[in-house]
């Protein structure tokens, strides 16, 4: 009877060995396949967040870049020359012009602003050309030398014989206030010229400002409105 009680003691024991080893087994494996997934996953998301940021400096200043020489082409655009006929013909003479006030012309009113429209035809028998502003002196008991209106550009204007141009007296009718003067003659010298036209001044009384520093009274360019 003892002999078959130690088979059967061993048989036991070499089960729960076997059983042992397995359990051990298993718990090793499961423990590194975890700490392997952790250290993986940090990395991968920190390219993707820093190449978004790169991307938007690099759209702006591409935008900057194309917008300047654009507005710069636009602008380089250079106005045309007044003075393209040059050489047309030589200079009007004081002789050869004719001077005629045009109808219509003077202040309305008492103490308004008047206008004073002085033609120039060319009587010549060939082409002339003027070019900027007339000398205009009002002749009363003193002479008042007008002033210029700066304000217009002269341009060169070409008269064919018989062509007629023009140029403006705006003058400040004298209203009660201020220093008076009534002109008799308005004397009148073409750009360049010397020599002057003398014309009968038929209108009211001018105000004098011959010392204002913007007078009322003044001459445009030959060829202006």
């Amino acid at each position: 009877m003892r002999r078959l009680r130690v088979p059967a003691l061993s048989a036991v024991a070499l089960v729960c060995g076997l059983a042992l080893t397995g359990c051990s087994g298993a718990t090793t494996t499961g423990s590194a396949s975890g700490s392997s997934t952790d250290s993986a996953a940090v990395p991968s998301g920190t390219p993707s967040a820093s190449g978004s940021v790169s991307a938007s400096p690099s759209a702006s200043s591409s935008a900057d870049a194309s917008a300047s020489p654009s507005a710069s082409a636009s602008g380089g655009s250079s106005p045309g020359s007044d003075d393209a006929g040059a050489g047309a013909g030589q200079p009007c003479r004081t002789a050869g012009l004719g001077f005629e006030i045009a109808p219509g012309s003077g202040a309305q009113a008492v103490g308004e602003e008047g206008a004073v429209v002085v033609r120039l035809t060319n009587k010549s028998g060939t082409p002339c050309t003027l070019k900027g502003y007339p000398g205009v002196d009002l002749v009363g008991a003193s002479t008042w030398s007008l002033p210029r209106q700066t304000s217009q550009k002269p341009r060169l204007v070409t008269l064919k014989p018989g062509a007629r141009t023009a140029f403006t007296v705006t003058y400040q009718s004298y209203g009660g206030d201020g220093v008076e003067l009534t002109p008799r003659t308005m004397v009148v010298t073409p750009p360049g010229e010397t020599r002057a036209k003398t014309l009968t001044w038929t209108f009211s009384p001018v105000l004098l400002q011959d010392g204002a520093t913007h007078p009322g009274s003044y001459v445009g360019p030959v060829g202006g409105n």
